[in-house]
């Protein structure tokens, strides 16, 4: 399969190869756009996990790879998988306090966030793990040819995304708006149709402004 930057060459020219860093961010921004339109059925295609234990019990989200918390899970003592309920950090106490009312139990555990990093309770121990189901933040190269966890059909919206933006910044730099404003307009209608196939609703395409027109006005589309 062709490599990112061989797609995005096809889709907008050869004018694009030399800026690779702006590439990257531009598949990868595509990336998190995409999580932030698809309807559930089709994010929870997407989910990865990881499993929590006695080491590591918890959970750092201030990386570059961890993306929305889809789902938290937590083994009982009988070996069935209870789903964790969130609650807020300022109740942290209160879940852990034996005493409690409210104290969590393996049958009925939580999960809660302080200071970016995720905490299930009752601990997770070495036979009665927890998993965490995430939205991975790929760290998308040019180089690339495949984005894990996404199909084909949802890879290709990403490659899409980043083509407008890429023509977009082309735009802004070169200002051949006879060559440039008729490839964004295709290459959004593609991205909308595509968009449309994934179940989305209501689609809208990447909007930016670019450089003055020829006639002094400024088109935003």
């Amino acid at each position: 399969m062709a490599t990112f930057n061989a797609q995005l060459q096809d889709l907008v020219g050869e004018a694009i190869s030399t800026d690779t860093d702006a590439m990257d961010q531009f598949l990868r921004d595509g990336l998190k756009q995409l999580y932030n339109v698809l309807p559930p059925d089709k994010l929870l295609e997407c989910v990865t996990h990881t499993e929590l234990n006695n080491s590591p019990s918890t959970l750092a989200l201030n990386t570059n790879t961890i993306g929305p918390i889809m789902a938290v899970t937590r083994k009982d003592s009988k070996g069935f998988n209870q789903i964790c309920r969130q609650v807020s950090p300022v109740l942290a106490s209160r879940v852990t306090d034996t005493n409690d009312l409210m104290h969590a139990k393996e049958t009925d555990p939580v999960y809660f966030i302080k200071n970016s990093v995720l905490n299930v309770f009752p601990d997770p121990t070495a036979s009665q793990t927890a998993e965490v189901l995430f939205l991975p933040l790929t760290q998308i190269a040019h180089g690339d040819e495949a984005i894990a966890n996404l199909s084909n059909d949802m890879e290709y919206i990403v490659v899409l995304y980043a083509a407008i933006k890429m023509a977009e910044y082309l735009l802004a730099s070169e200002e051949d708006t006879e060559l440039y404003i008729p490839m964004i307009t295709a290459l959004k209608q593609d991205y909308t149709q595509a968009l449309q196939m994934m179940g989305v609703a209501s689609v809208q395409a990447p909007r930016q402004a670019v450089p003055a027109t020829t006639d002094g006005g400024r088109d935003d589309r």
